[in-house]
């Protein structure tokens, strides 16, 4: 089964394809009979032309046999006469085929070729009439007994103008037959386009009342993705409002305990015996560690529902940097680990929040001393990009597995469960919501050393509001 958004891309390519089908068939069943019934009219001129000629033809044939009669009665006769009407026949047949030859131009290469061939026969006819002398000689009175007859050249003459007007009948005939075939072609044409309109159209209706199916079932899923999102934001804001809850009620006798054992630490009720001591001690670290656990969770809960307070001021990051490091200089030490800062000093100075930014490079380095053994060190880099500027903390650790380079920061994960190592999980989840909520990220990775590589990046470019006066801008920011 196709997945919405498969459907949500083909549907209206579908769509486009059908209807500019239907478009090319409608246009096409009005071009087809316009392209047949000009091909037909081209070719019904053709044998209207044809009339014209035929009766040419016949015109030429009656002048060809008026000049041989003519010629013959002079022969007999020795009438001037007769040398008049032969000379008038011979005058009207020139003008026919000078006619002829404009018609047969529109009628096809065989019948301009039939004529010419016609035309010539007769013009060698009458070359040698010419030779003869007959016509001058009756004007003159001399016998002309010794005129030898041409009738083979006068007989060829009339059969090629019998040819041209075969050709003509033949043309005309072929023109039918194509304007037959022509009609035949347009109304096999007209009856497939139709029918593949009505397919089309067919397929269109199909498709309309599929991508209204799929209208229907995307509206479905919207208002149950709706539904979701409304639900998981109640789940949250319950769990958001747990949380403040349980912590609240926990943190107030919490911090009753520890200052019940501060006084008594104190000896307000009287000496401390020195076997006491490591007890009370170990009361206010157990309390301590509770109340950061809250304080944690508090902010978890702040982050998810964007309680989480953030002033945008000029942050430099190296300053920073070197704040949080000698911060935990200590710890470092009295883990038996080297703690340093690569690179120089030169200033990073971005819009940001920097108690926020301080507070996502303690966890990463409280997280890199922890879980680094010693002898070992845990390095900090600065790297700068014109859109980013990146904070690197590097460890000779045992690395994250890269399975687990994003479950780490879920809350509640820990790495090394079931190892002496301290934590509650909360420290990563932590850390990756401030960094998004000042609109960087927080990733894992592998160190040049083998061990973790976790990478703060912060935009150069974030901005509070314009113009926003400064209650508004330290307002909870996310994008």
């Amino acid at each position: 089964m196709k997945s919405a958004r498969t459907r949500s891309l083909s549907g209206p390519w579908m769509g486009r394809a059908a209807l500019t089908f239907v478009l090319v068939t409608l246009v096409a069943l009005v071009i087809v009979p316009l392209l047949v019934q000009q091909r037909v009219a081209a070719l019904r001129n053709d044998i209207v032309n044809a009339e014209p000629a035929r009766t040419l033809v016949i015109q030429l044939q009656f002048n060809l046999v008026r000049e041989m009669a003519a010629l013959g009665e002079l022969l007999l006769s020795g009438d001037a006469e007769y040398a008049r009407t032969y000379a008038q026949a011979l005058a009207e047949e020139r003008t026919r085929f000078r006619e002829l030859h404009q018609v047969a131009e529109s009628l096809g290469p065989e019948i301009l070729r039939q004529t010419a061939r016609a035309e010539a026969l007769a013009n060698e006819w009458h070359r040698r009439v010419a030779a003869t002398e007959i016509v001058e000689r009756s004007r003159s009175g001399d016998p002309i007994d010794d005129v030898p007859r041409e009738s083979p050249l006068l007989e060829a003459a009339l059969g090629a103008t019998a040819a041209i007007d075969e050709a003509i009948i033949a043309a005309s005939a072929h023109n039918r037959e194509q304007i037959a075939a022509a009609e035949r072609l347009g109304l096999q044409v007209t009856i497939l386009l139709a029918v593949l309109a009505l397919i089309a159209a067919g397929a269109v209706a199909a498709l309309d009342a599929r991508l209204r199916r799929f209208a229907d079932e995307s509206n479905a899923q919207r208002e149950e993705a709706e539904g979701a999102l409304a639900e998981t934001a109640r789940v949250n804001d319950a769990r958001a409002q747990l949380i403040r809850g349980i912590t609240h009620d926990v943190k107030n006798p919490l911090g009753a305990a520890r200052g019940y054992a501060e006084l008594l630490s104190l000896g307000a009720k009287g000496p401390v015996h020195p076997d006491q001591v490591p007890l009370l001690r170990g009361i206010e670290r157990s309390v301590n560690s509770a109340l950061a656990i809250i304080t944690d969770l508090l902010d978890v809960a702040r982050a998810d529902s964007g309680g989480l307070l953030v002033r945008w001021a000029p942050c430099d990051v190296t300053a920073v940097v070197h704040e949080s490091v000698e911060q935990h200089h200590g710890a470092a030490a009295t883990a038996g680990l080297e703690l340093t800062i690569a690179g120089g000093d030169v200033p990073h100075v971005i819009h940001s929040d920097a108690s926020r930014v301080q507070q996502v490079l303690g966890n990463l380095l409280s997280n890199a001393i922890k879980y680094t053994p010693p002898p070992g060190s845990v390095t900090v880099a600065i790297e700068s990009t014109t859109a980013t500027v990146s904070i690197h903390v590097s460890d000779t650790g045992p690395g994250v597995p890269a399975s687990m380079r994003e479950s780490i920061f879920d809350e509640f994960t820990r790495l090394h469960d079931g190892t002496p190592l301290k934590g509650h999980g909360l420290g990563l989840a932590i850390a990756r919501r401030v960094a998004r909520l000042l609109g960087g990220d927080v990733t894992a990775g592998d160190a040049a050393t083998g061990g973790a590589l976790f990478t703060l990046s912060l935009p150069t470019d974030r901005r509070a509001p314009v113009g926003a006066p400064a209650s508004e801008r330290d307002q909870h920011l996310r994008r």
